[in-house]
C-alpha cells in the first residue's frame, strides 16, 4: 500500500511563511517611519503613519491571510498574522524615541484589532476554499 500525503505544506512551514511575510510587510509599511507631523497653524500633531501605508499594510495581509484560510489554514493565518503584527508593532512602539508612554494601550487594540479582522479574512478564505474543493 502506498502512503498518500495531500499536496499542502505543513504546519510548521506555514508557520514559518506567514511570521515571516507578516514582519517583512510590517516593517515594508510602517516600521521605517518613525516622523510625526506637525500641522504649522493649529499645531496639532499627527502620525507617524500616513493613510496609504495603513492601507497597504492592511490589504497586503488580508491577501495573505485570506490565501492561507483558502488553502485549509484559517486559523493558523489568523493567529500568527495577529501575534507577528502585535509584537511587530509593540517593539517599534516601545522603542520609538518620541513615545508618549501609550503604546500599550495601542498595542493592545492592534492585538484585538488584527485578531478580529484576520479571524473574518481567513474564515472567508476557507469558507470560499470548501467550497472550490467541493465542486
Amino acid at each position: 500500500m502506498t502512503d498518500v500525503r495531500q499536496s499542502r505544506p505543513s504546519a510548521p512551514l506555514w508557520t514559518v511563511a506567514l511570521a515571516g511575510a507578516t514582519a517583512l510587510v510590517y516593517w515594508a509599511f510602517l516600521g521605517w517611519d518613525q516622523h510625526k507631523d506637525i500641522d504649522p497653524v493649529t499645531g496639532a500633531q499627527t502620525g507617524p503613519y500616513q493613510a496609504w501605508q495603513v492601507i497597504g499594510l492592511g490589504l497586503v495581509l488580508a491577501l495573505l491571510v485570506f490565501e492561507a484560510g483558502r488553502r485549509g489554514r484559517p486559523l493558523l493565518a489568523s493567529l500568527v498574522v495577529s501575534v507577528v503584527l502585535t509584537v511587530s508593532f509593540g517593539v517599534d512602539a516601545a522603542t520609538d524615541a518620541d513615545s508618549d508612554g501609550l503604546w500599550p494601550i495601542g498595542t493592545a487594540l492592534v492585538a484585538i484589532g488584527s485578531l478580529f479582522g484576520t479571524g473574518v479574512v481567513a474564515g472567508i478564505g476557507a469558507l470560499l476554499g470548501r467550497r472550490r474543493r467541493a465542486r
